[in-house]
């Protein structure tokens, strides 16, 4: 007699029966990177850890009443980085993003740093010469250069805004004299998240919501885990105290995720610590909302 050997899900994201790109809408795009980070390494662990947890959660959202895996998720095998080289890392990154785009799908890049995102962000630019990029972070990501690199993660918005028309920004909490004086001379629309005052942080949540609601260019949406405050989602590079929930923040991801102009996303910087697997959960179930809202067919949420 045989033995019983468990099935376990398959190794894609949501555990599905991997569909081809042909029957899907989504694609994610594993980018295990993290050449330039600064203070924890381990990002380049993130996209296993998150695909992983993936495989058991549940796939019914109640609160849109459907599964968002009937829209066809298909997951790419993971993007080889160029070791040594963040600009070739960075080209690879484009040109993979460029192919689910030319082929009419949904781009979603699993990180890895936030450096990735300057590669999608080219991509989406090339087709969308107005494209408007969505930042979900707790840094403003706007130095010139850091540590000798201009492509370094603590540049990701200022590399984005060489390509993009526009940026907002949600969830700040650090920034560097640099940057605040940038942000003030640009007018940048940067939404802070004020420590220690709940209520000015829930002003400034309602200001973002009002903001990018009137967005009417394609958006790129980039979520940098660190938005998150540390007590909930821990396992990041670079941790930032205080910050919003994954309650508090739902309400932007659902006005910016229920738009059609809404052509890619990324959800970046997940480190993973050993032993403790919520922050690798949440991140599942925060891109399945993005996935959820996004291609919603319409039908009734339950109360």
């Amino acid at each position: 007699m045989r033995p019983y050997i468990p099935r376990y899900p398959p190794f894609t994201f949501g555990g599905l029966d991997n569909p081809t790109l042909e029957e899907s809408r989504i694609v994610i795009i594993p980018v295990p990177f993290d050449s330039t980070a600064s203070y924890r390494s381990g990002t380049r662990d993130g996209p296993e850890s998150i695909i992983d947890a993936s495989r058991y959660m549940e796939l019914f959202d109640r609160e849109t009443g459907w599964s968002p895996c009937e829209a066809g998720i298909h997951t790419a095998p993971g993007l080889e980085p160029s070791r040594g080289s963040v600009e070739q890392t960075l080209v690879r990154v484009r040109d993979a993003v460029t192919e689910v785009l030319a082929a009419g799908k949904f781009p979603v890049l699993l990180g890895g740093e936030h450096s990735i995102t300057i590669g999608a962000v080219n991509a989406a630019a090339d087709i969308w010469k107005d494209l408007h990029v969505v930042t979900l972070d707790a840094h403003c990501d706007l130095r010139e250069e850091y540590e000798g690199s201009r492509h370094s993660h603590a540049c990701t918005m200022r590399r984005v805004l060489d390509v993009a028309r526009k940026v907002t920004g949600f969830g700040m909490r650090s920034c560097s004299e640099e940057e605040w004086d940038l942000i003030k001379e640009k007018g940048y629309e940067f939404y802070f998240w004020s420590e220690g005052d709940r209520t000015l942080s829930l002003r400034s949540l309602r200001k973002a919501i009002r903001a990018i609601s009137r967005i009417g260019s394609p958006i790129y949406l980039t979520v940098d885990l660190d938005v998150l405050n540390p007590a909930e989602l821990p396992a990041v590079g670079t941790p930032e105290p205080s910050g919003p929930s994954f309650d508090d923040i739902l309400p932007l991801i659902r006005t910016i995720a229920r738009r059609e102009n809404l052509v890619g996303a990324d959800l970046v910087e997940l480190a993973p610590i050993a032993g403790e697997t919520r922050s690798e959960f949440l991140a599942a179930r925060l891109l399945y909302k993005i996935i959820a809202y996004r291609f919603n067919p319409g039908r009734a949420a339950e109360p």
